[in-house]
């Protein structure tokens, strides 16, 4: 019969997975998404990199965790008042998003080169979903219609960020002309097999 060996134990978790995300972030704004390396982000933290592994498998999860936590504080805010105009809502939610990604130099090329299907991301899309119902677009047509206000939103702050310039006034011109292509989507009662 042979002896069991003991189990070393891993190592000791002695740090939080919010101080790999601050260190994470902070080479994000400093560096670009791409140049973020897990050796950078354990120097930043003041840890040996294999520590990082304690909390994230790989570079990819700690990317996909500061993009959640990005999108977290925006969807925090988001108690939109369901009795306001669904337009309304729309530039709350713009407003909101595009604040938080020019607050975060790098964030916006960081959101383009990741899957957003994180717990905050699908509850974004959802909120905006409802949104867009409740203008009346069909299911099929408020997907379509998020997918168009998503690549509005991260293509103008990536452009800002790269001109250098904050658009505001040209951003919220170009989401209304958006969302008035969008109207004439909604579905109407004449619209419905039968009505009329």
């Amino acid at each position: 019969m042979t002896e069991a060996r003991p189990v070393r134990p891993g190592p000791r978790r002695t740090l939080s997975e919010q101080v790999i995300l601050d260190a994470a972030l902070a080479l994000l704004a400093e560096l670009g998404a791409d140049r973020v390396t897990i050796r950078g982000i354990a120097a930043r933290a003041g840890i040996a990199p294999n520590a990082v592994y304690t909390y994230f498998p790989d570079k990819a999860a700690v990317l996909h965790g500061l993009a959640e936590q990005l999108l977290g504080r925006v969807h925090d805010k988001q108690a939109a008042d369901s009795a306001l105009p669904w337009r309304d809502r729309v530039h709350t939610v713009a407003r909101d998003l595009r604040n938080e990604l020019l607050a975060h130099p790098g964030s916006v090329h960081l959101l383009l080169g990741n899957s957003l299907d994180g717990q905050n991301a699908r509850a974004i899309g959802a909120a905006m979903l409802v949104i867009l119902a409740d203008a009346g677009l069909a299911p099929d047509a408020a997907a379509r219609a998020a997918h168009l206000f998503n690549v509005y939103l991260l293509g103008s702050v990536a452009l800002e960020t790269t001109d250098q310039v904050r658009a505001t006034d040209q951003f919220l011109w170009g989401l209304d002309r958006l969302l008035d292509g969008l109207v004439p989507c909604a579905v109407t009662p004449r619209d419905h097999p039968g009505s009329g």
